[in-house]
């Protein structure tokens, strides 16, 4: 583990770094940002302590659990369809049939509890392990180990995982990872800005408490690219959709 942590930079092994003060985009919230800069080879992070943490990676997940369905044949691309099982959840759109396009984009629990359940136990924590993803523990269960269960993840971490899949250096095959890289497309800009990036939240939804927020992923311009991890925690409304308006504001600031 730590020979790919130190190949890939995730301490700034062979990389610039530089700690930032984003706190007045944080609000009340405890938190961190790490940011890689692809082009100029640069680590920027807000809270370095923190972006060392590991977190349940909630939705997230997502991103790890569509390149193993993908790969496995267990799903056969972004419209895989899976009928709605008639649960009512607190969360409206996932109240219908999803295609696995609609259930990332919308965080479908149930979708991806499904889809984990065709991949199988010991499949998912063989892939889990070969991802190196966090701390490689499905042990909570097939349905639930990345929610808030034994999975766990830094935003450190976070970033290497996606900076992989960018560059095809998953061990997984290359048509997996460009058709999740094409799920996680949030939005695309007239001026060719592509921001890519899953969501995860933590907490009680029929409650509608969230105590754990994330927002991963990479975004594209004519700079080139730079990927980033929000994690925030410990306030009102630590959710995955705070992080990312968090994390545009970042990138705003930071002028990408």
């Amino acid at each position: 583990m730590l020979a790919v942590l130190l190949a890939w930079g995730v301490r700034g092994y062979g990389s610039t770094s530089r700690t930032i003060d984003l706190s007045g985009l944080f609000g009340g919230h405890e938190g961190c940002v790490v940011l890689y800069d692809q082009s100029a080879d640069s680590y920027s992070r807000y809270n370095p302590k923190g972006c060392e943490e590991r977190y349940s990676p909630c939705s997230t997940f997502k991103i790890a659990n569509s390149l193993i369905a993908l790969n496995t044949g267990v799903s056969t691309g972004p419209g895989f369809f899976l009928k709605w099982n008639g649960v009512e959840y607190p969360i409206s759109s996932w109240n219908r049939d999803q295609t696995m396009q609609s259930a990332f984009s919308n965080s479908v629990v149930w979708y991806y509890q499904e889809i984990a359940r065709r991949i199988g136990a010991e499949r998912m924590a063989e892939y889990v392990h070969k991802l190196n993803y966090g701390n490689c523990d499905t042990s909570g269960g097939i349905t639930q180990f990345w929610l808030e269960s034994t999975l766990r993840i830094s935003a450190d971490e976070q970033v290497d995982f996606v900076r992989r899949l960018w560059a095809d250096k998953l061990p997984i095959g290359e048509v997996a990872q460009r058709m999740t890289r094409g799920l996680m497309v949030v939005s695309r800009g007239s001026d060719g800005r592509v921001l890519y990036g899953k969501t995860g939240t933590g907490g009680d939804a029929k409650a509608n408490i969230a105590r754990l927020g994330w927002f991963v992923g990479c975004v594209e311009d004519g700079n080139g690219r730079v990927f980033f991890a929000t994690r925030i925690t410990g306030a009102p409304d630590a959710s995955g959709a705070q992080a990312r308006r968090i994390t545009e504001a970042v990138l705003t600031r930071l002028q990408r």
